[in-house]
């Protein structure tokens, strides 16, 4: 039952802000930490409780909690523009086709 708590944890804890990170540049690295310490400790915490809600699997309140605070702490601790810049120029650089990454 231990190895459940784990993966629920790890997903509540890195998914949201692996997901975030793709598709959107204002995650800032105060918003990633953020997330990732409450979706942590919110599977931790959960799993200790019992009855009604709490027979959630926690990966579900971890997740969600996770992607709350990470969209505080990013509007709190937003992110540089320059930072904002070398993220375009990397996904930029990504987006383009295997021809032009050859010809360059």
């Amino acid at each position: 039952m231990k190895h459940y708590c784990a993966w629920a944890g790890f997903g509540a804890a890195f998914g949201p802000i692996i997901i975030l990170s793709l598709y959107n540049k204002n995650i800032s690295a105060g918003g990633a930490l953020a997330g990732m310490i409450t979706g942590g400790a919110t599977a931790l915490i959960w799993k200790q409780l019992e009855g009604g809600l709490f027979d959630l699997y926690e990966i579900l309140p971890g997740f969600t909690f996770a992607l709350i605070a990470i969209a505080i702490f990013s509007k709190l601790f937003p992110v540089k523009q320059e930072q904002k810049n070398q993220y375009l120029n990397i996904r930029a650089d990504i987006t383009k086709t295997p021809h032009d990454a050859i010809v360059r």
